[in-house]
């Protein structure tokens, strides 16, 4: 019997096939992990762009006064974040952590009379004892020396400091030598300044409880403030969509002083940015705009400031940053502060707009240390060559008081669309970019 043939047997694929069904499953599954693991822009609800200014208005101010760290600050902010989300953005949040200073009561005490004294916006509290030196409207401190202020206390109203910011007139009175400071809080509209961080008490009382302090001027008195100082950690929202680059900034701070609604101060600002995203949900502009909300612009600019530090490099593509602030209330006539080449696109799309240089008088200015003078969150961007507008209308009787409550929404909407209509301009206009980080060696390159 013939011996049997062993069957043939098939060869083995060769190594490089079996390599390129390997990439190509490799590649078929990690294509698949990436598209359900990158970012996704949410998707654009028909409610969110049927709202308005108007309404927007009605829903922000039920949160109150928006102080970072404060309750209605972060519902407010929580509440923004969702509304850039319902209009198709994705929203980043960065934190922006600041010390600030949380009053917790004091006392005026002049012999039998014990009243309540609040902590001005800043002073970090203290106690101190000595005679009760009233000091005239203006006066300087070489004249608050001379009426014998050096280890006293002074004594003032907030009527005879309305031409003056406070914190000049705390300055004068630390140079006399002032061991603190009573204001009395007698103007029509009560105030809200803030002064500088000093360890002596710098305090206010009411106008009912200040007419008896100052019928007991020169007599000795003793003064209690009590200031913790907390650290707490705001938040900077970033809305855009996935694929924008930020050739536009659109931008207002979110926050407000303690006690204030901050209606035109600054949510007026807020709801012209929203009311931008909203007009531009589903436009070219959505893919080359960020809307973004600073934190922290009332404690000296930190939510704006840490938002430059952080995103230097993708602020070589920004053509403008525009940022509201008071927009809602008409104290002037709707104005802009822009850079020399910004200028006559805005007088291009709103013929006569008011132009005016950004140092208002009786405003709190900051970054000044740095050669660049402004008074809101443009300022950190005009320091890395950013090209800004700010965008406002001046400073209403409401300024830093708990008197701001109210804005206009037509106001509102007119500098939301005035602002629209400038990043467009911008876009369209040639640009050449600034290079500041030549060959990618300076810091945030």
């Amino acid at each position: 019997m013939r011996a049997r043939r062993p069957l043939p047997t098939r060869p083995a694929p060769p190594a490089s096939r079996l390599a390129l069904f390997a990439a190509l499953a490799l590649g078929l599954g990690g294509g698949a992990w990436y598209g359900l693991s990158r970012p996704q822009n949410p998707p654009v609800q028909a409610a969110a762009q049927a709202r308005t200014v108007a309404g927007d208005w009605e829903a922000l101010r039920a949160f109150g006064p928006r102080p970072v760290g404060e309750e209605g600050h972060e519902r407010a902010v929580d509440w923004l974040a969702g509304q850039f989300r319902a209009l198709g953005y994705r929203v980043n949040e960065q934190p922006v952590t600041v010390e600030r200073p949380f009053d917790r009561g004091g006392t005026l005490r002049i012999g039998a009379l014990s009243v309540p004294a609040a902590a001005l916006y800043g002073s970090r509290g203290g106690e101190q004892a000595g005679r009760l030196v009233r000091l005239p409207a203006g006066a300087t401190a070489e004249r608050m020396e001379a009426l014998g202020l050096r280890a006293q206390l002074a004594l003032t109203t907030c009527r005879d400091w309305e031409d003056t910011e406070w914190s000049e007139l705390v300055g004068r009175a630390l140079r006399a030598g002032a061991l603190g400071l009573v204001l009395v809080q007698d103007c029509e509209v009560p105030q809200l300044q803030r002064v500088p961080a000093t360890p002596l008490p710098l305090v206010s009382v009411s106008a009912a409880d200040g007419a008896r302090v100052l019928a007991r001027a020169g007599q000795p008195a003793e003064l209690s403030s009590q200031v913790e100082v907390r650290e707490v950690t705001g938040r900077n929202l970033i809305a855009a969509r996935v694929e924008a680059a930020p050739q536009i900034v659109f931008g207002a701070h979110l926050d407000s002083v303690n006690g204030s609604p901050g209606a035109n101060d600054n949510a007026s600002g807020v709801l012209a940015v929203l009311d931008a995203a909203r007009g531009a949900a589903g436009t070219e502009l959505a893919g080359r705009a960020w809307f973004v909300l600073f934190d922290a612009e009332e404690n000296g600019l930190h939510g704006s400031r840490a938002f430059v530090d952080a995103h230097r490099f993708a602020l070589r593509q920004t053509r403008a940053m525009l940022n509201f602030d008071m927009v809602g209330v008409s104290a002037e006539a709707l104005g802009v502060a822009a850079h020399a080449e910004l200028r006559p696109l805005a007088r291009a799309v709103r013929p006569g707009v008011r132009v005016f240089e950004d140092d208002p008088p009786g405003r709190e200015t900051f970054g000044r240390n740095s050669g660049v003078t402004g008074s809101s969150d443009h300022v950190p961007f005009m320091a890395w060559g950013v090209r800004t507008a700010f965008i406002h209308r001046g400073l209403d009787d409401g300024y830093h008081a708990p008197s701001d409550r109210t804005l206009s929404p037509a106001l509102v909407q007119e500098a939301s669309r005035f602002g629209t209509r400038l990043a467009e301009a911008a876009l369209a206009a040639p640009w050449t970019p600034d290079e500041p980080c030549e060959g990618f060696r300076s810091e945030g390159c």
